[in-house]
């Protein structure tokens, strides 16, 4: 069960992790956009959008992930 605790801790230290991530790739988006808020597309790489898309699709992955470890643990 100790082990079941500290996956499960893990997984939650993933998540912070990703989240303080999204924050901080907003926030430099945000950044680059006042560099030219007329035309913000040529200083926002399209890549960041993917990124934090990607960064909430594992979100969502962690979150089932925790769901299921949490399940599994009624179980025992």
């Amino acid at each position: 069960m100790a082990r079941l605790r500290a996956v499960e801790a893990k997984v939650d230290e993933g998540r912070r992790g990703i989240t303080v991530g999204r924050r901080s790739l907003a926030e430099s988006k945000a950044m680059l956009a006042r560099l030219d808020p007329d035309h913000p597309e040529t200083v926002v790489p399209p890549e960041m959008a993917r990124a934090d898309d990607q960064l909430e699709r594992t979100l969502a992955q962690l979150a089932h992930v925790s769901e299921a470890l949490r399940t599994f643990s009624a179980q025992l």
